[in-house]
């Protein structure tokens, strides 16, 4: 794989799952049209059961897909966050049953060994979607964080930094369910940061930790379109543009068919460099999340890994 560009990793649901039953079309839709987007800027591959498979095999190559299986969709939350330095952490959401969490994590380990996928893990407990990061040095969180390990704020610093050998962030959070920040914020570079536009008081407390945390920082606040509409009791996530995957090149980004799509795109797109791709995220985003709760981003001798089993 080239140097300057990721792998991104979407699972598709089963075809024999009734809890994506009703909205399976569209979940296989919104993949196959975000796998289109991806070739040819980085790479991409599509996970899918047996059953499930042949439903992806005369819309995707060959080469772009695996067979696999992997508990859930939401592949962000159970798998390896920081695509240059992996790494795993406990995934035991307060909104899962911890049986039904552990099933999922468990179905990512045994595709990891299967492959021989490297990375590192802790005991720390923290979803993916909860981690907004830089690739470099900055990671950010919510105060999930502190809740789900019993840690005080300096206590969680110090622990990440130890873990991932980065500086942290540790902002309230916006979804009483999930408490996740990549639908709050998004990092358009190594240190430029995109966070939704809140009111007061919660505004200026989000923007105070993230300014005392991270000096050198620039902050863009962006519109969002925020929803009440739930999808079995998860918050819609469509309107919520930051939920954009980046890479090294490029900027997925989460549209709805709104004005504030352009509006958004235009803003973001004058402080960064990089390629800026749309991707119509309406078909998932009102189950409470879109680009980047739905992939999973790897490289270096990772990607190759399943790049090649992929092709074979």
């Amino acid at each position: 794989m080239e140097e300057d560009k990721m792998l991104i990793v979407l699972n598709a649901p089963s075809v024999n799952d009734e809890y994506y039953a009703e909205v399976f079309e569209g979940i296989l839709d919104f993949h196959v049209d975000f796998a289109k987007k991806v070739i040819g800027n980085d790479e991409v591959i599509v996970l899918a059961d047996a059953d499930t498979m042949p439903l992806l095999e005369d819309r995707l190559p060959a080469e772009n897909l695996l067979e696999a299986e992997i508990a859930d969709i939401w592949m962000r939350d159970f798998t390896t966050v920081n695509p240059l330095l992996p790494i795993e952490f406990v995934y035991l959401p307060s909104y899962l049953e911890e049986e039904h969490a552990e099933a999922v994590q468990g179905s990512f380990f045994d595709f990891a060994e299967e492959h021989n996928l490297n990375f590192v893990r802790t005991d720390l407990i923290l979803d993916g979607g909860n981690v907004v990061d830089n690739y470099v040095d900055k990671i950010i969180v919510t105060e999930r964080f502190l809740e789900d390990n019993e840690i005080e704020y300096e206590e969680a610093k110090i622990a990440m930094e130890e873990v991932a050998g980065v500086q942290m962030a540790i902002i309230p959070y916006d979804d009483e369910i999930m408490g996740h920040a990549d639908g709050m914020l998004m990092w358009l570079d190594d240190n430029t940061i995109a966070v939704n536009k809140y009111e007061e008081p919660f505004r200026s407390t989000v923007l105070d930790e993230l300014n005392i945390s991270f000096r050198d920082v620039r902050i863009v606040e962006v519109e969002a379109d925020f929803k009440i509409d739930e999808w079995k009791d998860f918050a819609s996530a469509c309107g919520i543009n930051v939920n954009a995957l980046t890479t090294f090149k490029n900027i997925y980004v989460p549209v709805f068919g709104s004005e504030l799509d352009d509006k958004f795109i235009e803003l973001i797109s004058k402080h960064t460099d990089k390629k800026i791709i749309p991707i119509n995220a309406e078909n998932v985003c009102f189950m409470g999340g879109s680009v980047r709760c739905l992939s999973w981003q790897i490289t270096g001798s990772n990607a190759n890994k399943l790049l090649e089993a992929a092709k074979n």
